[in-house]
């Protein structure tokens, strides 16, 4: 028959730490290892196992593991303040912490150690000190209950509201048969009378004849192409209503969108799409960087950057805040043996204007300047004896307002409304961030010397399908 201390034996020799995974052996190899303590703490610690020799679930024998380690750190923290030589200048500290972290059949309960390494100069090691957090029943299931809701309950909550597409192209004799194109992801944004209005990328259903729609992997309900809009990468699609109660999918999911400028750094993320076109998938990471200008085949993109896996597929579907809100249309990620955790979402802010013109109009209107430029480089510079930054006009378009404003061919930009210009890109982003019909100013350079600044109304350039 075992013993009581016979159970918690075992029970260690199962345990793992969390911070690097060693395996504990026994009770007596952490006392030996990893401190200096003396009989009397010893006997103590054992009486936590044994105390009114009454048999104890689980969970007290991992509360008082816990209430245990927290007594040794303490001890060794003292033992190695006296042991602490006065004249040396660089010492090791060793901390752990102790933190709940395992959830067994809806009870939390486990420990976790992460030993950290410092080097702290004489100076500073006068001002720290040792804590240990209160550990209290409370805090540890308000931990749990945060790595749960994290992960798990999200994709639960609005997991439907992203749905798998797949796209077709006419190919055979007569075009009479159907050939699979590729697949992607989009988010169900809005139901209006019979339509339900999704949204994806435009590189998703580009060059598709023919579009459906998937809930749950197992129905597929044809789409419509609503509009695109190529320049951001973004496209809209409808799906009836009918339609899809008619597959089985009677409760109908709308995603809520979060405002993406109130995203941080840090922020944790959950990417939903139809990973390598195998299913909805849900992957974890966090904000990498805020309003990153990229280069995606011509279009300057200003997206999110985050380090969450963003694969094949992915495209078009969403990436999620620990609210279950969409703060980002997962776009593209760089792909590369030397190149790990970089992938692109357009914010929720900028996909929403978007996506409402298209709705409402089928295309969205952009301002337009009406010249073409060149970015002066070292090189330029060299050539034609330039000793400034900007973007030289190759060519101004004929009856533009940019003629009309007085721009001429060989004028240099340096700044656009308010904003330094220093690429082509630089203008680019300047432009895209009014609206049409914005009147702005720029200043230039003409014939190498004479500075002017010149005000011109942007006029609208429709982009539709």
């Amino acid at each position: 028959m075992s013993t009581d201390k016979d159970k918690i034996n075992n029970i260690d020799n199962n345990m793992n730490y969390i911070g690097d995974g060693t395996n504990i052996s026994n009770k007596q190899d952490i006392i030996d290892e990893n401190l200096y303590i003396n009989k009397d703490n010893i006997q103590n610690i054992e009486k936590i196992y044994t105390e009114n020799n009454q048999e104890k679930t689980l969970e007290d024998i991992q509360k008082e593991e816990m209430k245990a380690l927290i007594i040794k750190e303490r001890f060794e923290k003292k033992e190695k303040n006296k042991q602490r030589r006065k004249k040396v200048t660089k010492v090791f500290l060793k901390s752990s912490a102790v933190a709940s972290c395992f959830l067994f059949l809806g009870i939390g309960v486990g420990a976790g150690a992460i030993v950290s390494k410092n080097i702290i100069s004489k100076q500073e090691q006068s001002n720290f000190k040792f804590q240990v957090p209160e550990i209290t029943e409370a805090s540890s299931k308000e931990n749990i209950m945060l790595t749960s809701a994290s992960a798990s309950s999200i994709f639960k909550e609005v997991g439907d509201s992203v749905v798998n597409i797949s796209t077709k192209v006419a190919s055979g004799f007569f075009y009479s048969e159907l050939q699979d194109l590729g697949s992607g992801s989009g988010i169900i944004y809005k139901v209006d009378g019979d339509k339900v209005y999704i949204i994806t990328n435009n590189h998703v259903i580009e060059d598709a004849q023919y579009v459906t729609i998937s809930v749950t992997g197992e129905e597929q309900v044809e789409a419509n192409l609503v509009g695109t809009d190529p320049s951001s990468d973004l496209a809209v699609l409808s799906v009836s209503k009918q339609a899809m109660n008619k597959a089985g999918i009677e409760n109908i999911t709308v995603a809520e969108f979060a405002d993406s400028d109130t995203v941080e750094v840090g922020d944790f993320v959950f990417p939903i799409g139809n990973a390598l076109g195998r299913g909805k998938t849900m992957t974890q990471g966090m904000i990498s960087a805020q309003n990153k200008q990229i280069n995606i085949d011509g279009k300057n993109l200003t997206v999110i950057q985050t380090d969450a896996a963003i694969n094949p597929g992915n495209s078009g579907g969403a990436l999620m805040n620990t609210d279950g809100q969409v703060v980002g249309i997962n776009t593209a990620k760089l792909s590369s043996s030397a190149i790990e955790g970089i992938g692109y979402a357009i914010p929720s802010n900028i996909a929403i204007d978007i996506v409402d013109q298209i709705i409402n109009n089928g295309y969205v209107q952009r301002p337009y300047f009406g010249i073409m430029g060149k970015t002066i480089t070292e090189n330029v510079k060299y050539i034609y004896g330039l000793n400034t930054d900007g973007v030289i006009v190759v060519e101004v378009e004929q009856d533009s307002n940019a003629e009309r404003a007085g721009l001429k061919a060989g004028d240099i930009i340096t700044s656009f409304n308010g904003k330094a210009i220093k690429s082509v890109d630089d203008l680019s982003v300047a432009i895209n961030n009014c609206k049409a019909n914005d009147t702005v100013s720029f200043d230039i350079i003409r014939k190498g010397v004479e500075k002017m600044t010149l005000n011109v109304t942007l006029t609208p350039s429709n982009t539709s399908f």
